[in-house]
């Protein structure tokens, strides 16, 4: 099916960009391999797929170096290993987002608009919410409200990020009640929806879920607006990692995950990062074997490459989970001085991250009764994000993390050009096409709004 997907996406996302003259006799010169429009059942697995494309591949590749997920060891990837991103580095990544991505949600929206479906316009909006966010979180400032027009606007102009966090939220809300619809003319299933196989109810948790990131993100901003925002939504999300939203790919080359693409077309570029490693061997970490492949003598080291669990063919890319929202709530009462509360969601957290990495019930409670897991004492700050660090293993969201609180500690690599970076920078299609409106003086060390 993932194969079907794929082959869909590349059909639809050349058909976005192709028009005829009012003129030209609809009726003839029609390539049946190059349809001029597709399905509500067709266009939205499309947009999940190149949603997991970007997240997965270059967003998680490169945040993933800067926060030593990864270790870039050649080529390209030992520049940007070493702090040297461009305009060109983040290119592919823009237009990914902006021209299959969100242009298909877009498809899907107003498809779904037509013909009285709002379940399907529910699961488009949550998307669209967690793409904006990818997007606010990584460039800052970004074309929203005049975004995909197509020649209607060429040249949108760009959102300020606080305002794009206040659509998001929107958005999501909307979601929330379109997904409750009791009625929906055509509704998503299994082989139209590739998250959560057009199940309603998963798909409501997970616009709370993301509610509850987007809210508490703003923690430096204003914290108990924030932490009031994410609890509310926390308690309306995932019960359990069976909610998890996850795009899942297949055995198959056509149809594999983007991190064991890339690992398996550009072999050597990549190994696993120096501060995962340390991390995992000081804890001796029972998910080490699920995140690190092991070398000859059974060792994790930095030359190993990326483990089975988000590096296979098969391996799904997490849009949101049910231990990062566990994570977020123990960093609410931990704040709130609720160190029971808190040391309760951070076992759910540790306990859902294990078991996905499929780490037995034994060494879990091994696991939890390290004191440098679980203290006997109070919780620190530094538990909660170590773990989440280690829970959202290969997620950009750890790259959002580790800006609002620095931790883990990030040693930068000895041949480092400057300050671990903060953002990303506007891609070079932008400065030459869009310059009027793209933001000046922009570097990887400015930071987004909310950075604080």
């Amino acid at each position: 099916m993932k194969k079907y997907l794929l082959i869909i996406l590349a059909a639809v996302s050349t058909l976005m960009f192709s028009s005829c003259d009012s003129w030209v006799d609809s009726n003839i010169n029609v390539d049946p391999n190059n349809p001029v429009d597709a399905p509500l059942n067709l266009v939205l697995p499309v947009a999940e797929v190149s949603y997991a494309y970007v997240v997965g591949g270059d967003f998680s590749r490169f945040t993933g170096m800067w926060i030593q997920n990864f270790t870039g060891i050649d080529r390209q990837f030992d520049v940007l290993n070493n702090y040297q991103f461009t305009e060109s580095d983040g290119d592919n990544a823009w237009s990914t987002t902006y021209q299959v991505c969100l242009n298909n949600l877009k498809i899907v929206s107003e498809k779904a608009t037509e013909s009285n479906s709002p379940h399907y316009r529910g699961i488009a909006k949550v998307m669209m919410a967690a793409t904006m966010g990818q997007v606010a979180d990584l460039w800052g400032d970004a074309p929203m409200s005049e975004a995909l027009l197509g020649n209607a606007n060429l040249k949108p102009k760009y959102d300020k990020a606080d305002a794009i966090y206040a659509s998001i939220q929107t958005m999501l809300n909307e979601a929330i009640t379109d997904l409750g619809s009791a009625t929906s003319t055509f509704k998503p299933d299994a082989s139209s929806d590739i998250i959560h196989g057009g199940n309603v109810s998963k798909w409501i948790k997970t616009a709370h879920a993301l509610k509850a990131r987007y809210a508490w993100r703003l923690s430096k901003v204003d914290q108990s607006k924030a932490a009031s925002a994410a609890l509310q939504s926390i308690a309306l999300a995932m019960g359990s990692e069976a909610d998890d939203a996850m795009v899942y790919f297949a055995e198959d080359p056509t149809a594999e995950n983007p991190l064991s693409q890339f690992l398996s077309q550009r072999s050597g570029y990549m190994t696993t990062g120096t501060r995962l490693v340390d991390i995992m061997n000081g804890l001796e970490d029972p998910r080490r074997d699920a995140y690190i492949a092991a070398d000859k003598d059974g060792k994790f080291t930095v030359d190993c490459d990326p483990g089975p669990l988000y590096a296979s063919s098969d391996s799904p890319v997490p849009v949101i989970t049910y231990a990062e929202m566990m994570m977020i709530r123990a960093e609410i009462k931990l704040a709130e001085g609720s160190d029971a509360d808190a040391k309760q969601s951070y076992t759910n957290a540790i306990k859902s991250s294990m078991k996905a990495a499929g780490v037995s019930d034994v060494e879990v409670t091994t696991y939890l009764a390290k004191p440098e897991v679980m203290p006997t004492g109070n919780l620190t700050l530094d538990h909660i994000m170590t773990q989440k660090y280690l829970a959202l293993y290969t997620q950009p969201e750890s790259f959002c993390d580790w800006r609002k609180t620095g931790i883990p500690s990030i040693t930068p690599p000895k041949n480092a050009s400057g300050l671990t970076p903060r953002r990303f920078i506007y891609p070079i299609s932008e400065r030459i096409y869009n310059s009027a409106n793209m933001p000046a003086g922009i570097t990887t060390q400015s930071k987004i709004f909310w950075d604080k």
